[in-house]
């Protein structure tokens, strides 16, 4: 059993390290794109996959590594309460940044931007729509594999006012497929829809 928490500690601390690296790296070249912006090829995601199934499995084997890293210990120390007598101080003294489940967040947040931004690249109406209705296929292929979270941050990017404002567009689109998934996350009543949706996964 020691061994065995050795090992899965041993695994969490390289992949702590591996996201610190990526973050700077990532910095590192946003720096350098800022201070000498080059024409570089760009590539929409359909010219490199155009199958919606294949991209909502890569999008649900992403989310189970990241998800495979966060502990609970994370969530408490996320959620932590500040003591009641005490307003500056906390209940745990040393408090634990939670910097797998914040990755898990900023993945998630990321995920709506490329949305966002493989809708608004094309120049032509019928091209963005064509994304669109792409990204509509991706979400509900999610849906139907039980991967909420990517089902929401696709919808997300969907909504974002750079899409959704698209008036011209979104009047090419046919948008049954996706009102009906934009129902299953509705907020309304504590998300009582996805809730459901969630409980007919495991039963």
């Amino acid at each position: 059993m020691s061994q065995g928490l050795i090992r899965r500690l041993t695994v969490l601390s390289q992949y702590e390290e591996a996201l610190v690296k990526i973050n700077a790296t990532a910095a590192e070249r946003l720096t350098a794109l800022r201070a000498k912006p080059q024409a570089a090829t760009q590539r929409d995601l359909l010219s490199i996959c155009n199958d919606p199934f294949t991209v909502a499995q890569q999008l649900t084997h992403i989310e189970l590594e990241r998800l495979s890293y966060i502990g609970p210990e994370e969530f408490v120390q996320a959620f932590v309460h500040k003591d009641p007598l005490d307003n500056d101080k906390s209940c745990f003294s040393d408090r634990k940044k939670a910097s797998n489940l914040e990755a898990y967040v900023d993945w998630f947040n990321r995920l709506s931007y490329l949305v966002a931004t493989e809708i608004c690249l094309p120049v032509k109406k019928k091209h963005r729509a064509r994304v669109i209705e792409f990204f509509i296929d991706v979400a509900r292929e999610c849906f139907n594999i039980g991967n909420f979270n990517s089902l929401m941050a696709i919808i997300s990017g969907m909504n974002m006012s750079p899409v959704s404002r698209l008036k011209k567009t979104w009047s090419k689109v046919k948008t049954a497929k996706f009102d009906i998934l934009e129902h299953q996350m509705d907020p309304s009543s504590n998300f009582y829809n996805y809730r459901t949706a969630l409980r007919g996964v495991f039963n």
